[in-house]
């Protein structure tokens, strides 16, 4: 069945935000204070106030999601606001290993590409060690240490403008 990448619809609302929960629910006992975490990961629909939110449907269902964080759009002082930053890629747990957060990061990639970014940035912790390995993987460096969140660890990483067409080429397959 094939994955669809598209923008995200008001429509999407609830869907995203159950997604969301899904996806980060394997994460619980890392947190401190999961219910305070799981507040803000239920509001990933939120995202679409300042930022690309593309979402990946299969069969018409919604399967995954990622937010783009454009040059100049309001974000997280530790990015810098030349840069794109990439927010929440979520996968269904039951989609999982089909390639779809793949698709999701090349999407958000190619957005920052078009979008003139001189760096893309995100952050992440080594309990996600899916996506950090996707995100090394295609040439995401760690930067640095970040605070914990609710004593999970975090890193920023950091991708340069330079090295965005070769990273979505190696995610489509090239």
């Amino acid at each position: 069945m094939t994955v669809l990448i598209e923008d995200y619809l008001p429509s999407d609302r609830d869907s995203v935000n159950q997604l969301a929960l899904a996806a980060f629910a394997q994460y619980e006992r890392h947190y401190d204070d999961w219910a305070a975490f799981q507040v803000g990961v239920a509001r990933m629909s939120e995202l679409a106030d300042e930022a690309d939110l593309i979402v990946a449907k299969r069969g018409g269902v919604l399967v995954g999601g990622i937010g783009h964080i454009g040059p100049g759009k309001p974000r997280d002082a530790i990015f810098p606001g030349d840069w794109s930053v990439i927010r929440m890629l979520v996968v269904d747990p039951e989609q999982r290993g089909l390639g779809i957060g793949r698709l999701l990061v090349a999407a958000c990639l190619q957005r920052a590409s078009d979008a003139g970014a001189a760096v893309v940035g995100l952050h992440t912790s080594p309990i996600m060690a899916t996506a950090l390995s996707l995100y090394t993987r295609i040439g995401f460096k760690r930067d640095c240490n970040l605070p914990p969140i609710n004593g999970v660890p975090y890193a920023r990483y950091v991708l340069p403008g330079a090295a965005i067409p070769a990273a979505v080429s190696l995610l489509n397959g090239g």
